[in-house]
């Protein structure tokens, strides 16, 4: 019977602290979140006091540190570099088209030729004759008239370009903000597991103390069994109590690269629910659906493919520009030949402009290319659709956790209750005899399961409020409500 009821203890242990690790796993503070500009000290850069940095640190609630990793995240500031790039490309494509002249200048020598319009008496290239330079200069280009629709189409495409840009910003700025929400309760999960080890833990190594002296002393009503149970029951608080401490540490860390802020500090405040304003399912999929920024992206996506439609059909048709040329040559050592029907290569100046209708004849080429944008349009619809329907799954799922995070927190709460009730009564009772150390430990092990797992239900409840919004891009809680009640430290 002894051995039976240390196997059980042991099994119900592992299955709470599996639960822990699991649940401390899935708020990524077994080093999930990484960021890349970590703040450190340079090389031979003096350190601030101590007493300095002490008087620095303080608290910081999950807002806060929201706030400064949102102005420091690096996707971030790449984000706002695509924005950036994406309104150049839009420059181009408005003003590109009316700039498409080239300019040419030549400096040379070659032998000099004499002679009239009707004679030379030079050879058609005077190799004896004296060299001497010569130059040229010439600018030639056009301006657009109508494309059919290209240069529409092009700015069109473009301005699609800043679209998709703004909301990838939108999509890295909420992915840091339930990262450091995600980190957030993880290092505060981390505190109160602490401390709910630290509350039995404690009180059961005194006991264990004392069992030991009353068998030092040969006392006639102490088991050895029984000092055996609890040895085995402080040992495994105190082997739990270090992975608790390393998994809070690795939070700490995560929160600490996401933020910036060093040393990471949370309020010292119970876990609670955070008080949220959750619709129906429904209604939550028709906010995700309707706000999400990744639906916004592929309907600019889907603004580019049908302007690129545009562009390729235009090819068969031809570009009507008003085109320009000038170019101006003099050679001294040749006669400049003044009459406008002979074309003299050493000295001349000429000049025109008019309407040219410029025209690929590449048509089977044309064809291709249309047929392959016309693709890339059905598959865009196709991704879209898929997309929706992720996003329905993806919602309905976090919506479902939540609702099951709410019951776990009511029930456990209830539970928590009983069981420290039961958890105290069997602990005086074993102090002064009339319960033995399997009902003690029995006890602690129901009162440690009942509130670890409602801390860890408490977790999940508000990291699935902290997903749900992110999945439908609708704030649920307000930037103050995030914060627990009654705590202000």
């Amino acid at each position: 019977m002894a051995l039976t009821g240390v196997s059980g203890y042991k099994k119900l242990m592992r299955r709470f602290w599996a639960l822990a690790v699991a649940v401390v796993s899935t708020l990524g503070v077994a080093g999930q979140l990484v960021a890349q500009d970590t703040p450190a000290a340079k090389p031979g850069e003096p350190r601030e006091p101590v007493d300095e940095l002490s008087a620095r640190t303080r608290a910081h609630h999950i807002d806060e540190y929201t706030q400064a990793a949102v102005l420091r995240y690096p996707g971030l500031k790449a984000a706002e570099a695509d924005i950036v790039t994406a309104q150049a490309r839009l420059d181009e494509a408005r003003l590109s088209p009316f700039f498409q002249f080239q300019g040419q200048a030549r400096l040379f020598v070659r032998p000099g030729a004499q002679g009239t319009p009707t004679f030379s008496p030079d050879p058609q290239i005077p190799w004896s004759n004296r060299w001497g330079p010569g130059g040229e200069v010439g600018i030639e280009g056009g301006i657009p008239i109508y494309t059919f629709g290209k240069y529409r189409a092009g700015k069109k495409a473009a301005s699609a370009g800043i679209e998709s840009a703004e909301y990838e910003r939108d999509i890295t700025l909420n992915r840091v903000v339930f990262d450091v929400r995600r980190a957030y309760y993880g290092v505060q999960l981390a505190l109160d597991l602490q401390a709910l080890i630290s509350e039995g833990k404690e009180p059961l190594r005194k006991t264990v103390d004392k069992l030991r002296a009353r068998l030092e002393a040969d006392d006639p009503r102490v088991k050895q069994i029984d000092y055996f149970r609890l040895t085995m029951a402080l040992s495994e608080i105190e082997s739990r109590e270090s992975e608790a401490l390393r998994l809070g540490a690795s939070a700490r860390a995560a929160l600490e690269l996401l933020s910036g802020i060093e040393p990471a500090v949370v309020p010292e405040c119970p876990l609670q629910v955070v008080r949220s304003e959750v619709v129906d399912l429904g209604d939550q999929v028709e906010r995700a659906l309707g706000n999400r920024p990744e639906m916004f992206q592929l309907d600019a996506a889907r603004k580019a493919r049908d302007a690129n439609l545009v562009v390729k059909r235009a090819g068969y048709l031809p570009d009507i520009i008003l085109a320009l040329s000038a170019s101006f040559a003099r050679t001294p050592l040749v006669t400049d030949i003044n009459n406008p029907f002979i074309i003299d290569r050493g000295n001349f100046a000429g000049a025109f402009f008019g309407l040219v209708a410029k025209w690929s004849f590449d048509f089977a080429g044309t064809k291709a290319r249309v047929k392959a944008a016309k693709s890339e349009i059905d598959s865009l619809k196709a991704k879209i659709a898929e997309a929706e329907q992720g996003i329905e799954i993806e919602v309905n799922s976090l919506y479902e956790r939540l609702e099951d995070a709410k019951r776990r927190v009511g029930s456990w709460t209830r539970s928590e209750k009983e069981a420290r009730k039961w958890f105290i009564t069997s602990a005086q009772g074993y102090e002064v005899g009339t319960m033995d150390a399997r009902e003690y430990v029995d006890s602690l092990t129901a009162y440690f399961t009942a509130r670890s797992n409602r801390l860890l239900a408490t977790a999940d409840y508000n990291l699935a409020i902290a997903a749900l919004e992110k999945a439908t891009n609708v704030p649920l809680v307000s930037q103050k409500g995030w914060r627990p009640t009654g705590c202000e430290e």
